[in-house]
C-alpha cells in the first residue's frame, strides 16, 4: 500500500473554507448497507467515528444512508447531515 497522496487528493484536504470548521460536519460514510458508519469532525477538530444508535452531543444517530446521516434530538427533532454531490467537488486547479 502507498502512503503518497496524489495532488487532487491532497489540494482538497488542504482547500480554505471547505468545511464549516464551527459545526458537526460530516466528512465520510462508509461500510455495507446493514453495516454502516460515519465520520463527523466536532467544532473541536475531533475526527468521531458513528453508527446508528450512538449518542452524538445532545442527539442520537438514527440513520446513516449511502450519503447521509440523521441525527434526532431529545425533542424529536431530526436534522439531516448530507455529504456534498461529488459533482460539487471540483478539481485542483
Amino acid at each position: 500500500m502507498s502512503t503518497d497522496t496524489n495532488a487532487a487528493t491532497a489540494a482538497f484536504a488542504t482547500e480554505r473554507g471547505a468545511l464549516p470548521l464551527r459545526r458537526l460536519t460530516l466528512i465520510g460514510i462508509a461500510g455495507s448497507e446493514t453495516a454502516r458508519r460515519a465520520l463527523l469532525r466536532t467544532p473541536a477538530g475531533e475526527i468521531v467515528p458513528v453508527s446508528v444508535g450512538d449518542a452524538v452531543r445532545q442527539a442520537k444517530v438514527v440513520a446513516i444512508s449511502d450519503n447521509a446521516l440523521t441525527l434526532a434530538s431529545r425533542n424529536g427533532t431530526a436534522t439531516v447531515m448530507r455529504l456534498p454531490a461529488r459533482d460539487a467537488i471540483r478539481p485542483a486547479a
